[in-house]
């Protein structure tokens, strides 16, 4: 349900507005319709203006991984989980081009991240597979959409108000490698109520290391690997070499997805 308030401007700095409402300032922009069509007009707003605003709610980002080749990697896709949760972003996970790939394989493959309560939208921009879906986790969000280069990051957002018309690009085909299409962040606001912040793809991940995170903060994105962690035998255990360790034998027992144990030493630094 989209909450309409009523407030008045008190400040405009560029394309925001400071708006006083039930005493709170809010941070406003003008939604892309009402900017569209008052193109001509210099100051769209002016200070002591009433208008109607419409808060935002959490903030998330949305990851995007395409679901072929060189791009769909849960070790990266665990990078990204695990920046958003040290930031206290919500990641939602998006798996786009969804349309190209074995869908079965790729429902699988994600059927660990489903079961720890991230939510997955499997997504194509060209056949409109999961759009709606799409448009449901931004409307009333503040969103950042990330991946790499070449994702489909922009062609999602047109595929949610085709109107931006962001620049898009596919992959290459010849060497399957992603060309930046995107060269700056933008923040714009949809028409559906929400804020969406489209980002320059990126060719490599890694989670800045220097010094003021422990190996705990790495676990906020393994929480079935924090879980068994406190049965370990010792309390500082790496998961690696210790003895009576409970991870490395819930590994072994199937319990525990391989893949995320080595994901989550690698993270850690280990070997």
């Amino acid at each position: 349900m989209i909450t309409i308030l009523i407030g008045k401007v008190l400040r405009a700095s560029g394309v925001q507005y400071h708006v006083y409402s039930g005493g709170q300032h809010y941070i406003c922009t003008v939604r892309g319709k009402l900017r569209k069509g008052l193109a001509t007009t210099t100051n769209l707003l002016s200070v002591g203006d009433d208008v109607y605003i419409t808060p935002v709610s959490a903030e998330q980002a949305v990851i995007v991984m395409a679901a072929i080749a060189p791009d769909f990697k849960k070790s990266r896709l665990d990078r990204y989980c695990e920046a958003s949760l040290r930031g206290k972003v919500k990641p939602v996970i998006c798996i786009n081009k969804i349309d190209l790939a074995d869908e079965e394989f790729i429902r699988r493959e994600m059927q660990i991240y489903e079961k720890l309560g991230n939510p997955v939208l499997y997504t194509s921009a060209r056949t409109r597979q999961g759009i709606d879906n799409l448009v449901d986790i931004l409307r009333g969000n503040v969103s950042v959409l990330v991946g790499s280069s070449g994702v489909g990051k922009s062609s999602l957002i047109n595929a949610v108000q085709p109107d931006l018309a962001l620049k898009t690009n596919a992959l290459r085909e010849n060497f399957l490698k992603g060309r930046h299409t995107t060269t700056s962040a933008e923040l714009v606001t949809l028409d559906i109520g929400g804020m969406v912040l489209d980002t320059p793809g990126l060719r490599e991940f890694a989670l800045w290391q220097d010094g003021s995170s422990d190996a705990q903060d790495v676990m906020l994105s393994f929480p079935e690997i924090e879980r068994l962690s406190h049965y370990c035998r010792f309390r500082n255990c790496t998961h690696q070499h210790e003895p009576g360790c409970a991870v490395k034998q819930a590994v072994e027992r199937g319990e525990i997805d391989p893949a995320r144990y080595r994901n989550l030493i690698k993270l850690r630094g280990g070997h």
